[in-house]
Order: structure tokens, then sequence, then C-alpha cells
């Protein structure tokens, strides 16, 4: 009977140590730590922009304290693309080149029945910005950067051989503000004000304070 207890009591331990075996503990399965990922700011990223607005050529000087000028004034309308990166959650940091036409012309008597007319040409410019979030889509900004120009003349002389046409070329620098206005989308509503300031040396402006004012709004897209 003692070797049948035996027996029974050494089958039951073999039987029960591959069981104990299968519902061993195994160690916990390791994954890679998961980051949480943070939703993108609207207000960075490549935009491209279409503007229209004021846009008036001026030329002053000073005399004996008094101020001469004279300007005409016309329609501007542009394009633009640029760039933006938040810095922190209150500034922006950007980069923008843009391009632009005017309807200014003016024509002005010479002396007898002569005549010179200023056409603007084609307007190109680039700068950096820095802008100020207003909300979750919209923002403030101030810019400034280089500005070119170019001013078509045209010198009528009737009944001569002294007509003559040129381009002349102004490089300058510019300064601005404007607003952004989010509306869904990716695509946004603005407002600029700007003034440019252009070097006049060896020009049909040299010695006089020659500038450009524009107020423009447009509308762009942000991807």
């Amino acid at each position: 009977m003692k070797f049948q207890a035996a027996a029974v009591l050494a089958a039951t331990m073999a039987f029960a140590q591959p069981a104990v075996a299968q519902v061993a503990p195994t160690a916990p399965q390791t994954y890679p730590e998961m980051r949480e990922r943070l939703p993108r700011n609207p207000l960075q990223g490549l935009r491209i922009e279409a503007m229209v607005g004021y846009d008036r050529l001026e030329g002053n000087y000073f005399e004996d304290n008094t101020k001469y000028y004279d300007g005409y004034d016309g329609i501007g309308y542009g394009g633009e693309i640029g760039y933006d990166f938040a810095v922190s959650r209150k500034v922006l940091l950007g980069a923008y080149a843009g391009i632009g036409k005017s309807t200014q012309k003016q024509c002005d008597p010479i002396f007898g029945g002569d005549q010179l007319c200023q056409k603007a040409g084609t307007a190109q410019y680039a700068g950096v910005r820095v802008g100020f979030p207003m909300g979750v889509r919209s923002q403030l900004y101030l810019r400034g950067g280089y500005s070119n120009a170019k001013l078509k003349l045209d010198y009528d002389a009737p009944g001569t051989e002294l007509d003559f046409a040129t381009n002349e070329n102004y490089n300058g620098y510019h300064i601005g503000a404007g607003a952004e206005f989010g509306v869904g989308g990716g695509a946004y509503l603005k407002g600029d004000v700007a003034a440019t300031q252009y070097m006049t040396k060896e020009t049909l402006y040299d010695g006089v304070n020659f500038m450009r004012v524009q107020a423009r709004v447009g509308i762009g897209v942000r991807f």
C-alpha cells in the first residue's frame, strides 16, 4: 500500500508540473514610448495671397522752410507669397516676397507743346515680418524690407525729333503693418498699409524725396 501511495503521488506531481509551467506569469511586453501629438498652429505655414487697393507715388522737397510736392494716385494690385512659423505662443516670424502693378499715370506740360508722361511700372519687394496672434486664426503684424520699382517715362515733343521713352529703376526700403482674419479652411482676409522710401540719385527725381504710400485689402490661403 505504501508503494502504491508513493506511485500515485509521484504521478500526480508529474502531471501537475507542466500545468503550473503553463500558467506561470510572463514578463510584460514593452512598447515604444508614445508622444502626444500637438495640434498644428493655423497661423504658420506657406501662404499665398492677392491684394488690391490705394496706391500713391509722390515726390516732395523743402525750400526756404516750405514743402513742395507733386504726386499721382492709382489702384495698385498684386500678389504675395510667404512663410510664417511660431517661435512662441505669442510671436510669429515670417518672410515674404511680392510683385505688383498700378494704374498710376500722369502727364505734365514741359514747355510749348512738349509733354512728359510718367507711368508706374512693375514693383517688387521682399522682407520679414513679426506677427502677434489675436485669437486662434487672426493676427496683427509689423513688416519691413527691400523694395524695387520701375517708372516708365515718355517725352513727347510734337514736330521735333526729341521724343524719347525710357525706364528708370528705383531701389529703396519699406515699412508696414497689417492684420489677418481667418475665415476657415486655411483662408483669411487681410488689411495692410505700407510706406516706401526710394533712393533717387542720378534719376529724374534726383534731390527729391520720392516715396510710395499704399493701403490695400486682400484674401489669402495658408497651407
